[in-house]
């Protein structure tokens, strides 16, 4: 896989379908390099269950609201906001409260500059995505805006709701971000894919269907940090795998689209 450097907002349209799970272990296996921002804006975990190589915790203060200090200074580095979790993964750990969240009102629209000028690929869960969320300016400054659904009526019903509501929306002279949607599913829910995309053809929408993740509650639990042990060969690694190519290629082509560019060859 061709590298480009994009930045992915993943969100869902209500509740908590396993957004946060699908971005850590997206992360987890991205072939390149890659940062991990906890951008939920009704609270982050990172900071929570993922320790430090040296098992020490992480500062929950160093991550976006130290970044938010340094935007409003016009300073753009993200590299002063990292932390390392133990496995090697570079993270941005997210807000604790609301108070926080509001305090960092105004940054929140420069912050994508910030995230797309990194090297590499940056990931961001971004929870719950409303018409009235926080990070909204965020998500739209991305390169791709995947969201997780889990195959149930209520969540197919939110899903095409959020996807009507953004395909109104006019970011002005940047390019909206490119949309895909990835399910979550259990290994007995074979045809929650298929299903998906149906529903979304029946309703005028195309958005494509990136494939599905995965989730057993035991790898779930490893990636939560909450059981030690090795999860390479479980349902959820090896799906997440099969879903860097597409949610890159998807990515990549709003990335070039923004720039100008032609896709050119690898």
């Amino acid at each position: 896989m061709r590298t480009t450097d994009v930045l992915v907002s993943i969100a869902s349209a209500k509740g908590s379908p396993g957004v946060t799970t699908t971005t850590r272990v997206l992360a987890s296996v991205w072939p390149q390099d890659v940062v991990l921002v906890d951008g939920d804006p009704a609270g982050g975990d990172v900071s929570l269950w993922s320790p430090a190589p040296d098992g020490s915790p992480l500062d929950p203060d160093v991550g976006l609201l130290t970044l938010a200090v340094e935007a409003r200074r016009g300073v753009t580095s993200l590299e002063p906001h990292l932390q390392t979790i133990d496995g090697g993964l570079q993270v941005v750990c997210g807000v604790q409260s609301p108070g926080q969240v509001a305090g960092m009102g105004p940054v929140w629209p420069s912050l994508g500059a910030v995230l797309r000028q990194h090297p590499g690929t940056v990931l961001a869960d971004v929870g719950r995505l409303t018409p009235d969320s926080p990070v909204l300016p965020l998500v739209l400054d991305s390169d791709a805006l995947v969201f997780v659904v889990r195959p149930t009526i209520e969540g197919y019903a939110h899903l095409r709701e959020r996807l009507r509501w953004l395909s109104t929306m006019d970011s002005g002279m940047r390019p909206m971000p490119a949309i895909g949607v990835i399910a979550v599913t259990e290994p007995r829910e074979t045809g929650a894919v298929r299903d998906l995309e149906l529903l979304l053809g029946h309703a005028g929408l195309s958005i494509p269907v990136l494939g599905a993740v995965g989730i057993d509650q035991k790898s779930a639990d490893v990636i939560a940090a909450r059981v030690a042990r090795g999860i390479d060969r479980s349902l959820l690694v090896r799906s997440a795998r099969q879903l860097v190519a597409p949610v890159h290629e998807l990515a990549e082509s709003r990335h070039y689209a923004r720039a100008g560019l032609g896709r050119g060859r690898a």
